[in-house]
């Protein structure tokens, strides 16, 4: 999928929010970010059908990850992502739910990806390339 410049900032939240998780636990994998970005895209994605979101059931690293991108998905959601250095204005306004959705399961089908080509850490290793 090609982004806008104005999904980058929020994108680089939810990345860099895994990776800063990566950073303080070694034992984590391409699979705990897959399953925390998957539980997100299914509960903002029954909240944008209206139907009645629930906690997905996780445990350890995977919740821990999962809380940490849940928590970036509602300040989204509510204000926005800070702008990043280099681009136009940035993006601070907040997201729709339907854009957070769509991030959402394009950063799974990312981890799939790069998980797929490099190993066990080949998408956090990919994100960290890109995240200061």
């Amino acid at each position: 999928m090609t982004w806008k410049e104005a999904d980058l900032p929020a994108l680089r939240e939810l990345k860099s929010t895994v990776v800063g998780i990566w950073a303080s636990h070694e034992a984590m994998n391409d699979y705990n970010a897959g399953r925390a970005y998957t539980a997100a895209h299914q509960l903002y994605r029954a909240r944008l059908r209206g139907r009645e979101s629930k906690l997905p059931s996780l445990a350890g690293l995977d919740l821990d990850t999962f809380n940490a991108v849940q928590a970036v998905c509602e300040k989204l959601l509510a204000s926005g992502a800070a702008p990043v250095k280099g681009l136009p204005g940035g993006n601070t306004n907040p997201i729709s739910l339907e854009s957070l959705v769509q991030y959402l399961r394009e950063l799974a089908r990312s981890v799939e990806r790069h998980t797929k080509h490099g190993g066990h850490h080949g998408y956090l290793e990919f994100v960290r390339s890109f995240i200061p």
